[in-house]
């Protein structure tokens, strides 16, 4: 069931005029024993994490990696990303947007919410960005923070990928579309698509239009251009010794799994950043997930992921 609730005009005043929402979901009752896990989705996921139509359905659910007998699952939509609120309408400066102002958001949800018992904070690609700087603004507030392919500091290569979609969007009338197909053969690697095609009789240019054309009829342009814009700004707030500066405070365990074969965040920046943050505190875990799928791995690689998680829950 998806819940919405008002936002206090503080968090979003400098971007939107008027009143926005955010939208949730929870798998159990607030008044639940059991203890929270919070799931963050990517850039065009949503906070349908598991059920049918459950973007993480195969991890999330009765008896599943992240068990819903055990745990109660919280996931949050995206401010702006138009799943079940209106709120991308109200925003009239997307580019006043930071990262850390859907932090904030979301740890202002939590304290409404009264959840306290925060057993992992979890996050995958874009939400695993937002799940580092939420972090960093309460770093012990979680037990756990599992960052899957996201690196909260400023990438360039991130950068020059959001503004070609930007110029693509802002310059063509199909320009969402285009968009959506050229970013795909960055969710994905080269020999994991070569793999896909070269013996298959569906053609690779069919692959690319209809995931053009399916975003483009489940998601609104103006949500998409948030959502990229966030992706463009990522780390514009935050840099490497505020993180270092933190952990040396925080109790939290964090496990970051890198993708071995990601196009979108290197693994290498994630690696990079760990080995820092453990020089500070033994409780900062990397594993790598080893795929040719590419980024969208964490999508697609579900018992490998399993494998990595379950020693932690």
């Amino acid at each position: 069931m998806i819940h919405i609730k008002e936002i206090p005009n503080k968090f979003t005043q400098h971007f939107a005029e008027n009143a926005c929402e955010i939208s949730f979901q929870l798998t159990d009752a607030l008044n639940s024993t059991k203890p929270v896990i919070v799931i963050l989705h990517a850039l065009t996921g949503n906070s349908s994490v598991c059920g049918d139509n459950g973007w993480w359905k195969e991890i999330v659910g009765n008896k599943k990696t992240i068990d819903t007998n055990k745990f109660n699952i919280l996931s949050i939509d995206t401010l702006g990303n138009g799943y079940a609120t209106q709120s991308h309408t109200k925003i009239n400066t997307i580019e006043n947007i930071r990262i850390g102002d859907i932090a904030k958001i979301n740890l202002w949800l939590l304290e409404e919410l009264r959840l306290t018992n925060i057993h992992a904070l979890i996050g995958g690609s874009l939400g695993g960005v937002v799940a580092w700087e939420m972090w960093q603004l309460n770093p012990n507030y979680f037990d756990k923070l599992f960052s899957i392919a996201a690196c909260p500091l400023q990438d360039q290569w991130i950068k020059a990928i959001t503004f070609l979609q930007q110029n693509l969007m802002l310059n063509n009338k199909t320009g969402f579309e285009q968009a959506r197909m050229w970013s795909m053969l960055f969710y994905r690697n080269a020999l994991g698509i070569h793999k896909k095609f070269n013996n298959n009789n569906k053609q690779i240019h069919e692959w690319l239009l209809h995931h053009g054309q399916s975003l483009s009829s489940r998601f609104n342009i103006k949500s998409y251009m948030i959502m990229n814009h966030l992706l463009g700004v990522i780390g514009s707030q935050i840099k490497e010794e505020d993180l270092i500066n933190v952990v040396k405070e925080s109790t939290t365990e964090i496990i970051c799994i890198s993708i071995s074969s990601d196009w979108l965040f290197h693994p290498t920046h994630q690696k990079n950043l760990i080995k820092k943050l453990k020089k500070e505190k033994a409780n900062i875990i990397h594993h790598s997930l080893v795929s040719e799928h590419g980024h969208d791995a964490f999508l697609i690689e579900f018992k490998k992921l399993e494998k990595i998680i379950t020693p932690y829950l």
